[in-house]
């Protein structure tokens, strides 16, 4: 017998966990072969300030800011060199 893991991440502002829970083994139940074993728990929530959200989203689902659209511009600043400053 062999044991099959499985993580799942859904990201969302809000979600009933006990629906999903139970859509989740439902799904499970019809999809599989019989006599196949199946949990589904929640794992619980995580809470993220807007900057680890952004950190997570791209670790966890590959948007980056750029993508997401809230990427902060950069203030490019230009330097003279070919001046010498004069005392």
């Amino acid at each position: 017998m062999k044991a099959f893991s499985f993580n799942v991440t859904i990201a969302a502002t809000a979600l009933d966990c006990e629906v999903i829970e139970d859509t989740i083994r439902q799904a499970l139940a019809e999809g599989l072969p019989e006599e196949t074993l199946a949990l589904c728990k929640a794992d619980g929530v995580k809470e993220y300030s807007e900057q680890g959200w952004k950190v997570a989203r791209n670790r966890k689902f590959g948007i980056d800011a750029k993508s997401a659209g809230d990427a902060h511009k950069a203030i490019k600043s230009k330097i003279d060199t070919a001046t010498p400053a004069t005392v």
